[in-house]
C-alpha cells in the first residue's frame, strides 16, 4: 500500500515545512520587539504597573502553589474521614490498646501509605485523635493520648489538658496560627513552628464528637515557598485569614497594621500605604482554597531603582534578545521539525527506493495515516469473520471450568459480544439420534445443516425472552448455554421445560430431525456453567439404559443410588471362600450383592460396571497372592476385563462375573491338597512367637494371615480342638510356670514377659486356671 501512495506522489513538488515554521517563528520574533519600542515611551508607568503586576503575578503563584499545598490537605483529609473503618474505631471504647488490633491494622493498611505521599508536601505529620478509646493513630504508631502527649508531638502554648480540650472542641476545616511544637518533653529538643489543621470526627456530628483529624503543616516549608518573592522585591509576606488573624509571615517582618487588613474588600488588588514613615506598595490576593489573603508589602523605592536601571540596558537587552530569539527561532523550528523528520525516516525505512513527498512532510503521514487506517479496517473485518469461531471456543472453554477475573471475563465477553444480562443459567445438551428422516446423505454437509438449523432455531425463534448461546461439542451434539430472565425459580423451571418441548417438536415435526434432550439443574452464576454441563451430561448418560425416552432431566435422576453396596467383609468373605473352594458359598455371596444393588434398589448403570470392576479386582488380587493359581488361570487365556467390556447389559456381565469367580474357586480347589494343616502351623506359630506382646489378639492374626477373624476362629477350634483364647492363656501360663523358677522375678515382671499389662490380672487368670495364686503355686512346687 505504501508503494500505491509513493506513485500518487511520485509528481509533486518537494517544499519542506522546515522553511514555514522557521518564517512563522521569526514573525513572532517580531511582535515583541514591536511591542517593546511602543512600550518603551510610558516605561516609567509601566515599570511600575509591571511592578505590581509582577507581585501580584508572584503572589497567585505563590497562592497556586498554597492552594495546590493545601489541597493535598484536603485530600489526605477526605481520604481519612471519609474510610468507613474510620466509624468503626471512633465507636470503639475499649481503652486497653493490647486488645485493639483493629487500630494496628487500620494503621498498615491505611496510614501506612501516606508518609510516601507527602514526603515531598509541606505536611510534617498527621495524627488522629479518638476519644472513646483515648488512642492516637498515625503512620506506623499507635498510642495512648497522654503518651503521645508526652512523648511525640506536644505544642509549648497547650497544657495536656488544654490539648485534649482543643481535641475535641468542633472544628471544620480549621487552619490554626502558626505555634511552637516539640518533638518530646526533653527542654533541649529544638521546636519548630508548624500550622495547625483540624478536622472534628465524625463530620457531620456538630456536638457529639469522638474524635479529630489533625494535620502538622511545616512553616518552614511555608517560609521556602514565599522565599523567592522576598529575594526578587525585598517584601514581607502575610498569610491572613478573612477574620483578619495572622496565620503565618514572613521571618523577622514588621506587624501588619489593622489598618491595612481593613481595606481588602476585593479578592486581589493593590493598596499605596505610608508604613512607618516609607511609602509602600501593598498587594494581595486571596486563596481559592481556604479564603486566605496572601499580602505582599513592597517599599516603592525598590522598584524605583530598578526602573533606572532598566533604561539603561534596554537597548543593549533589545539587541541581545534581537539575537537570541533568532537564534531560539531557529533551534525551535528545528526542535519541531525533529519528530517530524523522524517519523517520515521511520515510514520510509521499509525500502530502498528513494521517493517524492505529496506537498511536503505532513501531507505524506496524512497519507500513511490513512493507509495505516485502511489496514486496520481490513483487519478488523478479518476478526468478525473469525468471532463466530472464538466465541464457540470460548463458551466451550466456560463449560469445562475455566474462569477468568471478573473484570478480564467482563472484557472478553463485550469483545466476543457474548451477552449474559441474567444471573442464572442452564445447559441443555443436544443429541442428534439420526438424519435417516432428514436426508437419505449422512455425509458432513448435511451434519452441519443440521447443527445451523438448531442452533438458529435456538438462538432465534424458540424462546425471545431467554438468551441462548449454541456451542458445537462433536458432530451430532451441540450445547445450549441458556441465561433465563429473572423470575419466580418454579416459573423459571417451566420455561425451561416449554423450551425444550418447542424446540423437540419444532425438529420433530417440521425439520424431521430423531433427538435427545438432557437439561441440567438451574444454577446462578457464570462459575457455575460447568457443574450444569456436567449435569447435562450425567443426564445424557441415562440413554443408554433408557432409549425409550428423548429427554433427560438431570434432577429426575437424583433419585437414584450414588453409592454401590460391596463392603470390606463381604469381599473378605469372597477372598476365604474362593481359597477354600467353597462354589456354593462364592455363588451366594454374589446372588446377594446382585440382588442388594440390582434388584432391591436402582443404582446408575455406571455404578453397576465399577461394581462389577471391584469383584474383577477382587478376583485379580486373589490370583496375585497366589502363584499356582494364577498360572492355571493364565493357561486358560482368559482376559477378566476384555471379557467384562464385551457384555452389553449389566445382567451379561454379572453372569461372567460369577462364571469367573467359579472358574478361579475350582482353580483353588484343586491346589488345596495340605492346606488346612498349613494353616494350622502358621497360626500355632505366630502364637507362639507374639504370645508376649499384650496387643496379640485374633484381629491382630487375622491382619497377619490376611484371613477374616471368623474364619480363623471356627478353622482353629475345628482343627486343634482349641478356642484361640484358651490355646493363647495356656501358652502364657506354660511359659510363666517355666520363669517362676528364677525366685529373684515378681510376678509384675513375671506378667509383662508373657504378655499381660499388669500383675492383678496375671494373677487373677492364674488362679481361675490354676486354682491358686502364683505365690501358692511357687510355695507347692520346688524348682
Amino acid at each position: 500500500m505504501f508503494s500505491i501512495v509513493r506513485r500518487m506522489n511520485a509528481g509533486s513538488s518537494r517544499k519542506s515545512i522546515f522553511v514555514k515554521m522557521l518564517i512563522a517563528n521569526f514573525f513572532l520574533l517580531l511582535l515583541p520587539v514591536i511591542l517593546w519600542f511602543a512600550l518603551y515611551a510610558n516605561i516609567e508607568h509601566i515599570m511600575k504597573s509591571n511592578a505590581e503586576h509582577s507581585n501580584l503575578a508572584m503572589l497567585e503563584q505563590l497562592r497556586l502553589n498554597m492552594d495546590s499545598k493545601f489541597n493535598e490537605v484536603q485530600q489526605l483529609s477526605r481520604h481519612i474521614i471519609l474510610n468507613p473503618k474510620l466509624g468503626y474505631l471512633l465507636e470503639k471504647d475499649n481503652k486497653d490498646l493490647s486488645q485493639q488490633f483493629h487500630f494496628v491494622q487500620f494503621t498498615n493498611d491505611y496510614l501506612k501509605a501516606y508518609p510516601s505521599v507527602i514526603s515531598n508536601s509541606f505536611i510534617y505529620d498527621f495524627y488522629i485523635f479518638l476519644d472513646r478509646s483515648d488512642s492516637v493513630m498515625k503512620p506506623n504508631l499507635v498510642t495512648d493520648a497522654r503518651s503521645f502527649y508526652d512523648h511525640y508531638y506536644r505544642f509549648d502554648h497547650l497544657s495536656f489538658k488544654d490539648w485534649r480540650e482543643q481535641l475535641l472542641s468542633y472544628h471544620n476545616q480549621v487552619y490554626l496560627p502558626s505555634s511552637t511544637l516539640r518533638r518530646s518533653a526533653n527542654p533541649n529538643e529544638v521546636p519548630f513552628k508548624v500550622i495547625t489543621f483540624m478536622q472534628s470526627l465524625p463530620v457531620n456530628d456538630l456536638t457529639d464528637i469522638r474524635g479529630n483529624l489533625t494535620v502538622l503543616i511545616d512553616e518552614s516549608k511555608v517560609h521556602e515557598m514565599i522565599r523567592q518573592i522576598e529575594l526578587a522585591n525585598q517584601s514581607s509576606i502575610y498569610l491572613v485569614t478573612q477574620n483578619h488573624e495572622l496565620i503565618s509571615s514572613t521571618p523577622g517582618a514588621k506587624p501588619l497594621p489593622y489598618s491595612i487588613m481593613v481595606e481588602l474588600k476585593s479578592d486581589s488588588g493593590f493598596l499605596n500605604y505610608r508604613l512607618n514613615g516609607q511609602d509602600v506598595m501593598v498587594s494581595y490576593t486571596t486563596s481559592e482554597q481556604v479564603g486566605w489573603y496572601y499580602i505582599s508589602v513592597m517599599p516603592l523605592e525598590v522598584y524605583l531603582k530598578r526602573m533606572k536601571e532598566m533604561e539603561h540596558f534596554a537597548f543593549i537587552l533589545l539587541l541581545l534578545f534581537l539575537f537570541a530569539g533568532s537564534v531560539a527561532a531557529y533551534r525551535i523550528a528545528y526542535k519541531n521539525y525533529s519528530p517530524i523528520k523522524k517519523i517520515v525516516e521511520t515510514i520510509s525505512a521499509g525500502t530502498s527506493r528513494p521517493h517524492q513527498f505529496a506537498v511536503n512532510e505532513l501531507d505524506y503521514i496524512m497519507e500513511m495515516v490513512k493507509v495505516s487506517w485502511n489496514e486496520e479496517k481490513d483487519i478488523k473485518n478479518r476478526l468478525a469473520q473469525q468471532l463466530p469461531l472464538l466465541r464457540s471456543n470460548y463458551l466451550q472453554r466456560l463449560m469445562q471450568g475455566y474462569y477468568e477475573p471478573p473484570e478480564q471475563m467482563k472484557q472478553s465477553l463485550e469483545f466476543m459480544d457474548i451477552r449474559f444480562p441474567y444471573p442464572h443459567f442452564t445447559v441443555i445438551l443436544v443429541q442428534i439420534d439420526s438424519l435417516s428422516r432428514f436426508t437419505p446423505d449422512h455425509n458432513e454437509k448435511q451434519w452441519a445443516l443440521a447443527r445451523f438449523i438448531i442452533a438458529n432455531l435456538a438462538e432465534d425463534s424458540v424462546y425471545d425472552q431467554h438468551t441462548i448461546h449454541t456451542v458445537e461439542l462433536e458432530k451430532d451434539r451441540l450445547a445450549l448455554i441458556v441465561n433465563l430472565v429473572p423470575d419466580q425459580l418454579d416459573h423459571r423451571t417451566c420455561r425451561v421445560k416449554s423450551i425444550v418441548s418447542k424446540l423437540h417438536d419444532l425438529l420433530e415435526n417440521r425439520f424431521n430431525l430423531e433427538t435427545s434432550f438432557a437439561v441440567s439443574m438451574i444454577h446462578q452464576g457464570l462459575r457455575q456453567i460447568a457443574e450444569a454441563y456436567l449435569e447435562a451430561t450425567a443426564a445424557l448418560e441415562y440413554k443408554l439404559v433408557n432409549g425409550a425416552l428423548s429427554t433427560f432431566y438431570f434432577h429426575s435422576i437424583r433419585h437414584e443410588k450414588l453409592h454401590y453396596h460391596y463392603p470390606v467383609e463381604t469381599e473378605l468373605q469372597l477372598i476365604n471362600c474362593i481359597r477354600s473352594g467353597d462354589r456354593e458359598q462364592v455363588v451366594q455371596l454374589l446372588t446377594g450383592l446382585f440382588d442388594v444393588n440390582f434388584r432391591n434398589e436402582s443404582i446408575a448403570p455406571e455404578l453397576g460396571r465399577c461394581l462389577l470392576f471391584s469383584l474383577s479386582g477382587t478376583l485379580l488380587r486373589i490370583l496375585n497372592s497366589d502363584a499356582p493359581a494364577l498360572r492355571r488361570f493364565a493357561e486358560g487365556e482368559i482376559n477378566p476385563v476384555r471379557l467384562l467390556l464385551s457384555c452389553k447389559t449389566t445382567d451379561e456381565m454379572f453372569a461372567k462375573t460369577k462364571e469367573l469367580f467359579l472358574l478361579v474357586t475350582e482353580s483353588f480347589k484343586l491346589g488345596r491338597r495340605d492346606h488346612s494343616v498349613q494353616l494350622l502351623e502358621q497360626i500355632q506359630t505366630y502364637i507362639d512367637a507374639n504370645f508376649a506382646d499384650p496387643n496379640m489378639s485374633l484381629n491382630l492374626l487375622s491382619e497377619h494371615l490376611q484371613i477374616t477373624p471368623q474364619y480363623i476362629s471356627q478353622f482353629f477350634k475345628k482343627m486343634s480342638g482349641w478356642n484361640f483364647s484358651d490355646y493363647l492363656t495356656s501358652i502364657r501360663l506354660n511359659h510363666a510356670k517355666k520363669l517362676m523358677a528364677d525366685s529373684e522375678l515378681t510376678n509384675a515382671q513375671i506378667a509383662r514377659m508373657v504378655g499381660y499389662t499388669s500383675d492383678t490380672v496375671f494373677i487373677r487368670v492364674f488362679k481361675k486356671v490354676e486354682g491358686l495364686t502364683p505365690g501358692k503355686y511357687r510355695e507347692t512346687k520346688p524348682f
